[in-house]
């Protein structure tokens, strides 16, 4: 066992001295993000002090240095084989067998930073070796507030259900949860790292009384496919015969109705849209033109009455599109959802190099519909999307479906602020995103599933970007400035 007890507690009227002078010089804080965390007063939000440090059982000297704990996160196990998440720039607990046993506990001391409740979590303890380590706050160093017991890189805590709205903590105390022995060599919980989100008064500094801005945008292909930078979007619908088949129990033009209809709900109001469908030979129709989108009950009546019958005349149909843009300047997107391959015996691969070569400003997203392993099928569709720089997208079920479509449409996304309320509402893509007061938001964006985003920060006179990109029917987000 190794005891180490650190002296040097701060009188508390001059510790306040010191938090309000070193918050003064937040201004110039910048945030900081580890392990998916944002902190927006940067890495003033970590431990800065060890007050003290008990071992418990079989800590090794190589993690048995309590200030390793202290500041940002920095562990560097990722190399490591066989070390079980022991890392050097950690400090490791050790392990005890009950709860009598005293040892195992490491209380750490935030000097230019508190801890209260806020939105959200408040503590973020990082863990790198996945054992669970038991949580303890207090104000004052002597009293102990029990908050849970976490784990991870980092383990979250919501000090809120524990604490009187408005108390400040300043002291953390960790400390090993009894299990088996652990003969590891960094046994009990390994702490890198011990995180607050910190008071509002000390984001208020750090991020400004004035406002910035907000921005939500696609990156890489999901920047290409959207219909948010086009002046106009034409679906096009095979209703062949062989779209009145069934997928899972469903047929499939019926599905398909029911998915673009969701589709024309999430467009914007006023966004330039229209339908085109083809069910034979040279049969292609321009169900509704493209024109600003004010009412979709017009939609909902013309798709609800289509039906399926038919050959796949892609080529043909995409030789007709070229009436369909012709008095649509700009950038245009074609949103083509087909279950199968070219019948009539037309090239639509050369028919989408010619909209091209006619000087038509487009891509062309196809979506292939329940192809199955028909790799000829999936072959030539992903050739028409390749011509004109556009995406290729499977769809095997109703829910796939959903999902592909929405690859061409801006999703709408909400802004909370930290009471909840609503205070902006867009579209994914937009170019230019609301003003806001500097401070915590909640930003939802409405991809399927949902992405909830909290504790956003938006700094004074700066621009947070929330970049979303999808990568196999998956949506990820990053933030940045």
């Amino acid at each position: 066992m190794k005891v180490r007890a650190y002296a040097g507690w701060v009188a508390g009227g001059l510790l306040l001295a010191t938090l309000l002078a070193t918050l003064a010089g937040a201004l110039i804080a910048q945030s900081a993000s580890y392990g998916g965390v944002s902190f927006p007063i940067g890495d003033r939000a970590f431990a800065d002090r060890v007050a003290e440090y008990i071992s418990a059982s079989c800590v090794r000297d190589a993690f048995d240095d309590p200030e390793e704990a202290l500041g940002p996160p920095d562990a560097k196990s990722d190399g490591c084989q066989g070390c079980g998440g022991c890392d050097a720039n950690a400090v490791s607990l050790g392990f005890r067998l009950s709860d009598l046993d005293i040892r195992g506990h490491l209380i750490l001391e935030f000097v230019d930073n508190t801890l209260l409740d806020g939105p959200g979590n408040d503590l973020f303890v990082y863990i790198t070796n996945g054992k669970p380590c038991r949580v303890e706050i207090s104000a004052d160093g002597s009293q102990y507030i029990f908050v849970g017991v976490t784990v991870g890189y980092p383990g979250a805590i919501d000090i809120g259900p524990f604490v009187t709205a408005g108390t400040q903590f300043r002291f953390v105390r960790l400390s090993d949860v009894p299990s088996d022995e652990d003969h590891s060599s960094c046994p009990g919980s390994s702490i890198d790292a011990v995180g607050a989100m910190g008071p509002e008064e000390a984001i208020a500094v750090a991020v400004g009384k004035a406002s910035g801005s907000l921005e939500v945008q696609p990156v890489g292909q999901l920047a290409t496919g959207l219909a948010g930078g086009a002046e106009g979007l034409l679906i096009v619908l095979d209703c062949s015969s062989s779209m009145a088949e069934t997928v899972d129990g469903e047929v499939k033009i019926d599905v398909a109705k029911d998915v673009i209809l969701d589709l024309i709900n999430d467009l914007a109001v006023g966004s330039p849209v229209g339908l085109r469908e083809f069910s034979g030979c040279e049969s292609s129709q321009s169900i509704v033109p493209i024109q600003p989108l004010l009412d979709t009950a017009v939609f909902r009546s013309e798709v609800s009455a289509l039906t399926p019958g038919g050959a796949t005349p892609i080529a043909y149909t995409l030789e007709q599109v070229k009436g369909d843009f012709s008095s649509t300047a700009g950038t245009k997107l074609v949103l083509l959802i087909t279950d199968g391959m070219e019948t009539c015996g037309g090239d639509p691969v050369a028919a989408a190099e010619g909209l091209l070569a006619a000087g038509y400003d487009l891509r062309i997203n196809v979506v292939g519909f329940d192809i199955g392993q028909d790799s000829k099928a999936r072959d030539q569709l992903k050739q028409i999307a390749e011509a004109t720089g556009g995406a290729f997208l499977e769809a095997s079920n109703r829910e796939e479906l959903r999902r592909a479509l929405s690859f061409s449409a801006p999703f709408s996304y909400s802004v909370f602020d930290k009471n909840g309320i609503l205070v902006y509402s867009g579209r994914l893509g937009e170019a230019t995103g609301p003003e806001l007061p500097a401070g915590f938001y909640r930003v939802v964006i409405g991809t399927e599933p949902p992405i909830v985003l909290e504790n956003v920060v938006v700094s004074s006179q700066q621009t947070t970007i929330i970049r979303v990109e999808q990568q196999n029917g998956t949506y990820t987000t990053g933030i940045g400035g």
